[in-house]
């Protein structure tokens, strides 16, 4: 017969096996028990490389299948609770970075919880984060951004350049506009694209009723459009002909507010001309009969080299549309910059009294020369940059290299660049 006394030790030992995974019962009004889940252990949090962020580990307690994170600001009592909570998935250890709305010192607390909902204590602990960003240690792989006819594209937070340099056309993508990563694959390869030689100008657009990006570019003296679902591309011609049967180049498009598309680009109509043309809802074609001249050159900075007006960007502040662009043959040392203003995007354009607005001799280009074929671009601030080429040196055109500078709208509608220039370099 089996002692009663054995029975009884038995049945106090599974008791306490069963109750290993949970923390010590507690009373509440010494009647009723509450079962608490055991908190978690080794709490840290510590500053990462990011201002306003820190990156919090632990050690899970067996039973808690999630943890509830919380932070409040030092010297103040607004509890701030983190969702959706951070799953154990059964394992050991957990962490989590937690972005902080400012720079401040802060108590993070975690609370694990079983699968029943039950909490356990509240593990505490005070960290301060970053300040600023940690400095990115980059390998520069080449000194320069290799490209000429530079065009920037920003979308979702990153920046990416496109410009002439090899057959097809190459990307570079940077978050900061001085360190560029030259992407592995062109954006646009010439088996995706008419003609074979000569691809110039790339310019790209996010349209978002299409919810698509379009690169119109110059190839072969041709002017042509490819699409693609990412900036990086491929950029795919779905239709291998030309937008115009005839020679052209440097394009430039231009949606205006009512949604009507605009197509500027250079016609050899007595040298290089600007002209325009209203384009089909497809965007690969344009409509004749709305050919209008815009700019050609006749002043004299215009006409140091050549009879050449190129590169055109159009943009509209308040009523006011404005046609920037390039004057010279791209081998002068005088290649510059100037800019028309019209009430209409087919103008009639007045072109600006105190052009060029960029030219080698102007300190916002000192030490360089050729300065010109660029575009504006608009920043995350809402402030604008432009991005141009310069010769490589006094003496020789090429390898062109780009450069970005400030640029501005003055009270009276005055475009100014200015500012020391960027001098992009390729990283790792």
């Amino acid at each position: 017969m089996i002692s009663k006394y054995f029975v009884l030790a038995l049945a106090l030992f599974w008791s306490c096996k069963s109750s290993s995974n949970v923390a010590p019962t507690q009373k509440e009004d010494d009647n009723q028990e509450i079962v608490v889940v055991a908190k978690v252990s080794n709490l840290i949090a510590e500053e990462t490389t990011k201002k306003n962020e820190l990156k919090l580990s632990w050690n899970n307690p067996p039973a808690a299948v999630s943890m509830m994170i919380s932070y409040t600001e030092e010297g103040t009592d607004n509890e701030h609770t983190v969702t959706p909570y951070v799953q154990a998935s059964g394992a050991s250890k957990s962490s989590y970075v937690l972005r902080l709305p400012r720079y401040a010192t802060y108590k993070v607390t975690v609370v694990a919880m079983d699968n029943y909902g039950r909490k356990s204590e509240a593990l505490s602990v005070t960290a301060t984060p970053a300040e600023n960003d940690a400095p990115i240690s980059y390998e520069v792989v080449e000194n320069k951004l290799p490209i000429a006819d530079p065009y920037v594209l920003y979308h979702n937070g990153k920046y990416y350049a496109y410009g002439t340099r090899v057959n097809g056309f190459e990307v570079y993508i940077s978050e900061d506009l001085k360190h560029w990563r030259r992407s592995e694959h062109l954006a646009l390869s010439p088996d995706n694209s008419w003609g074979d030689r000569w691809f110039w100008a790339p310019e790209v657009y996010y349209v978002e009723s299409k919810n698509r990006f379009y690169m119109f570019y110059s190839v072969d003296e041709h002017i042509c459009v490819a699409s693609s679902s990412q900036p990086e591309g491929p950029f795919i011609q779905q239709v291998k002909q030309p937008i115009v049967s005839e020679k052209a180049i440097d394009t430039n498009l231009f949606i205006d507010e009512d949604g009507t598309p605009y197509l500027y680009y250079v016609r050899f109509t007595g040298g290089n001309v600007i002209w325009v043309a209203e384009m089909n809802d497809d965007l690969t074609s344009i409509k004749p009969e709305t050919l209008t001249e815009c700019i050609r050159a006749q002043d004299s900075w215009e006409r140091k080299q050549g009879t050449i007006a190129e590169g055109p960007s159009v943009l509209k502040r308040g009523d006011t549309y404005y046609l920037m662009y390039s004057a010279n043959h791209f081998e002068s040392k005088d290649y510059a910059v100037g800019y028309a203003t019209a009430t209409s995007p087919k103008g009639p354009w007045k072109k600006y009294e105190g052009n060029p607005i960029l030219r080698r001799d102007m300190p916002a280009a000192t030490g360089l020369v050729g300065t010109g074929h660029g575009a504006p671009f608009v920043t995350p601030d809402g402030g604008f940059k432009y991005i141009y080429h310069a010769h490589a040196n006094e003496n020789s055109v090429g390898p062109r290299t780009s450069y970005i500078n400030d640029m501005e709208f003055s009270a009276d509608g005055v475009i100014r660049i200015f500012g020391d220039a960027i001098h992009p370099v390729v990283v790792k």
